[in-house]
């Protein structure tokens, strides 16, 4: 017997374990999350037999599009347990999810496919640029201020679009990424590559790059007509597609990772 329904609240040991399996999530960080961010009535599930094996989190967000914030729906944490996988579970989580708001529900996909395939869109892309030069050991710096970066973010994205994020999330995104931050632009930063860069002119892009340079950044990705893309050379940027919505209407607004 399948069973999908919201959480009823009484299940949050058993989400936690879900979550803490099929991800092998750091139990420091899930405490984190769990305590921040756990919401039962924004919770998914699907039992089958009695058993948890599928669910996702659907946290309350806001976007803004037009100079207007608007409500929608962030999807983290979509888990089926690995006994119960290929049997339609997350596809009826993802419709039951949709089903219950009538406001956009977004994500930033791991298998694009698959969400495409169940009614999601992508919203928009960054170009990635390969960083030409000397690549230095500098260390990266830390110490830098969440509003600041906020403020960056708002301003960079200010003309397409963006998610909010709160003090919370920018900790969870500054705790998974090496940051490095100078005057009016910032790079959240895995694996030698600048996945997320934002500059709000033309010397923040200069300075930004050779600091990225510096710290031994190989590659990085950023929005396209913006000072960093004209900075490495529009023409050379791949694009590289972005956040997902339930909603045509978001077409443009920048979806990233988000906690």
């Amino acid at each position: 017997m399948i069973e999908v329904r919201r959480s009823k609240g009484a299940e949050r040991d058993e989400l936690y374990e879900l979550w803490a399996h099929v991800f092998s999530e750091d139990r420091q960080w899930l405490d984190r999350f769990f305590s921040l961010r756990y919401s039962a009535k924004d919770i998914f599930i699907a039992r089958v037999d009695g058993v948890l094996a599928s669910a996702l989190h659907a946290l309350p967000a806001t976007y803004v599009q037009q100079g207007r914030e608007r409500r929608c729906s962030y999807i983290v944490g979509a888990a089926t347990d690995e006994r119960y996988r290929r049997r339609g579970l997350m596809g009826q989580l993802l419709a039951h999810t949709a089903a219950a708001y009538d406001h956009p529900i977004t994500l930033f996909p791991a298998v694009r496919e698959f969400y495409g395939g169940h009614g999601y869109h992508t919203t928009g892309s960054l170009l990635s640029f390969s960083l030409e030069g000397q690549i230095g050991g500098e260390r990266m710096a830390h110490g830098f201020d969440w509003r600041t970066l906020d403020r960056i973010y708002r301003s960079a994205n200010e003309e397409q679009g963006y998610l909010v994020r709160d003090e919370a999330a920018w900790g969870f995104l500054t705790s998974g990424y090496e940051t490095v931050c100078t005057q009016d632009a910032y790079a959240f930063v895995s694996d030698s590559k600048a996945v997320e860069a934002f500059a709000l002119t033309q010397a923040a892009a200069d300075r930004l790059v050779e600091k990225l340079i510096r710290v031994g950044v190989s590659s990085l990705q950023c929005l396209a007509n913006s000072p960093l893309s004209r900075l490495l050379g529009e023409e050379k940027g791949v694009p590289t597609p972005m956040g997902m919505s339930t909603h045509p209407s978001m077409d443009g607004v920048y979806i990233a990772e988000q906690y």
